[in-house]
């Protein structure tokens, strides 16, 4: 889980020192979806903002996409981006920011 740090700065009477401590506060869950290719490959994304009509899926914040093999025995791709558009009409991912792309064994 991602952390965000909020530093508190409170005045010590003792001794007339000054105390600096963290507090950590977790981010906000992030939103799901799960798809189905047109070769019926499991999609899922999440993210911290999803819209979507007929033909797409926007993706924002934190997006990560897991796409399933067909192999049950195969690697899950696993698509890390700032924003991204999945396209039903083609089944075309479109990242944009920072990507990064990984293979995990599946569970």
């Amino acid at each position: 889980m991602k952390l965000n740090l909020t530093l508190l700065l409170a005045a010590g009477v003792l001794g007339g020192s000054l105390f600096v401590y963290a507090q950590s506060q977790a981010t906000a869950p992030k939103l799901h979806v799960d798809a189905f290719t047109s070769r019926g490959q499991g999609v899922v994304m999440a993210a911290d903002s999803i819209d979507r009509d007929e033909s797409t899926i926007r993706l924002k914040g934190n997006v990560e996409i897991k796409l399933r093999p067909l192999n049950p025995d195969g690697d899950v791709m696993v698509l890390h981006a700032d924003e991204a558009e999945y396209r039903k009409q083609g089944d075309e991912i479109v990242p944009r920011g920072n990507v990064r792309v990984t293979l995990e064994k599946p569970r």
